[in-house]
């Protein structure tokens, strides 16, 4: 699906996880993903917005989420991930399928960590990057975006899990499509988060086990 919607708020006037949500998708049990949709100011295509409680530690969440090679596997629609070589900063190629008749997106992403050193919650925050990768055949340019993930620990030993976003796609897409992503992208994509957390690699995870991502260092984090 065109989605690089999985990864991304436009920025307008206000932000994407500014109010207003409306319950699209109830979870019925803890561990099952709740979704929410809203409509943004001055765009016809809705912000989206998934939350997920998992009996994991925040950093194998961290491990499953800045783990590129595994994109394809549970990000939605996301075709293949890469890490591009930009000095001081994380940046990330991302591709993702299109619907019929929409063509496949791809866009570049400048992420950022930081925490609340209060609450414990780490926030990946992501933005497009412009002019660090020129135009890719066969693919079109998302030309905005603005996506974050949440991770909160709770006092229980289970971490919540946030994500919200809304994506300007470029190019021709029917609001009908863009608005029906926004309804599957945040379900599916988190479901497939809670299925990676039951792998190996990420339910064993430490700190030794996360890429050095600019901010990395300073995170307080508890295998």
């Amino acid at each position: 699906m065109f989605v690089a919607l999985l990864l991304a708020p436009l920025v307008l006037v206000n932000p994407a996880w500014a109010a207003n949500w409306k319950t699209n998708h109830e979870g019925e049990a803890r561990g099952d993903v709740t979704t929410y949709v809203r409509d943004v100011s001055n765009s016809p295509v809705k912000a989206f917005k998934g939350i997920v409680e998992v009996k994991a530690s925040a950093t194998s969440v961290l491990a499953v989420i800045t783990a590129v090679d595994t994109f394809p596997e549970w990000i939605f629609q996301n075709q293949g991930a890469k890490r591009l070589s930009v000095e001081g900063r994380e940046e990330i190629h991302m591709r993702f399928h299109g619907i019929w008749p929409v063509s496949d997106r791809d866009v570049v992403l400048a992420n950022t960590l930081s925490q609340n050193q209060d609450t414990g919650s780490i926030t990946l925050h992501s933005v497009n990057a412009e002019g660090v990768l020129g135009k890719q055949d066969g693919f079109v340019r998302i030309p905005a975006l603005d996506n974050q993930f949440i991770i909160t620990p709770m006092d229980d030993g289970w971490v919540r899990v946030q994500f919200e976003t809304f994506v300007d796609p470029g190019g021709s897409v029917p609001v009908w499509l863009a608005n029906l992503v926004a309804t599957k992208a945040p379900l599916e994509t988190l479901q497939g988060l809670t299925v990676q957390l039951e792998k190996p690699r990420f339910a064993n995870a430490t700190r030794k086990d996360l890429p050095p991502l600019p901010g990395m260092d300073k995170l307080s984090l508890e295998d």
